[in-house]
């Protein structure tokens, strides 16, 4: 964590020293203040970024909402906060998955549990709550402006839903026997399987934002138009789990359905975003 807020601090510092330089009156004597208050929506690609082997991650489509407040300490230099809802998309298809696990059956035996997702396809969204705290510069006479800081994404909601072939055996090493059925305890081919569930496990998101562009004067309001790139600092996997979970009913065995992103065959998810911001600030004070 500490590492991360390093290079946020030092990536603000390096931009806006060279913004400060870049204006020749930013230090003058006095300096005008000001408040804003905006509306902001942003798109166009917002996915998790992660790697799964054997399979496809597709980028998703995504869009963010916001509501800054930005205050002016002079004519060219502010500060900004706010609340920022950020949807997350991604999609992983692939042909074979597999793994294995110890577990017990409902007779209390141990044994290794073996399975095979084939043909799976599954999407995620993911719905974040993100608090920035950014530095802003602009330019009103040169009609341009820049936003370099940090937010802190918060994972309010989360949803999966996919489908896939699915192929388990029981592994006794105490007998040196595979199980192959029967299928009310677990163990064979169950095709055309859908598995959704309306969670998913995240940490929150620790995030280098950058932004920049032009901006114009609308009515008592200004309107900002420009690019941006929020990158994900860490890891938001909370847990690694299996993507099928043997379950232990009284009269034999189930599954329990996990997503494939925070299976053990995923690697590191990072939030990524970036595309065109508009902001257009509805109250000047």
């Amino acid at each position: 964590m500490k590492k991360y807020i390093s290079t946020i601090k030092s990536i603000s510092a390096i931009a806006f020293t060279g913004l400060w330089l870049a204006c020749p009156t930013a230090n003058a004597q006095e300096k005008s203040k000001s408040s804003e208050l905006s509306f902001t929506v942003g798109g166009a690609a917002s996915y998790l970024d992660y790697k799964v082997e054997g399979a496809d991650v597709s980028q998703g489509i995504g869009f963010n909402l916001s509501l800054d407040y930005t205050y002016f300490f002079s004519d060219y230099f502010g500060i900004s906060t706010g609340a920022e809802f950020q949807r997350f998309n991604a999609k992983t298809k692939g042909t074979n998955l597999e793994g294995a696990y110890e577990t017990t059956d409902f007779e209390q035996e141990a044994f290794e549990f073996r399975y095979s997702l084939r043909r799976f396809e599954e999407e995620q969204k993911v719905n974040f709550l993100n608090i920035p705290l950014m530095l802003v510069f602009r330019n009103e006479e040169a009609g341009i402006y820049a936003r370099v800081g940090a937010k802190v994404g918060l994972p309010i909601s989360g949803k999966f839903n996919g489908s896939y072939n699915l192929s388990t055996s029981g592994y006794y090493p105490q007998y040196n026997a595979e199980l192959f059925d029967p299928a009310f305890m677990g163990f064979g081919e169950f095709d055309n399987i859908r598995a959704e569930r309306d969670e998913v496990e995240l940490k929150p998101s620790y995030i280098a934002a950058f932004e920049f562009g032009i901006m114009h004067r609308i009515g008592n309001g200004n309107f900002y138009s420009g690019l941006y790139l929020d990158y994900g600092l860490n890891d938001i996997a909370d847990k690694k789990t299996a993507p099928v979970e043997y379950t232990v009913m009284s009269n034999g065995a189930g599954f329990t359905h996990n997503s494939i992103m925070n299976s053990e065959q995923a690697g590191e998810i990072r939030t990524m975003s970036f595309g065109v911001k508009l902001r257009y600030s509805f109250l000047n004070f």
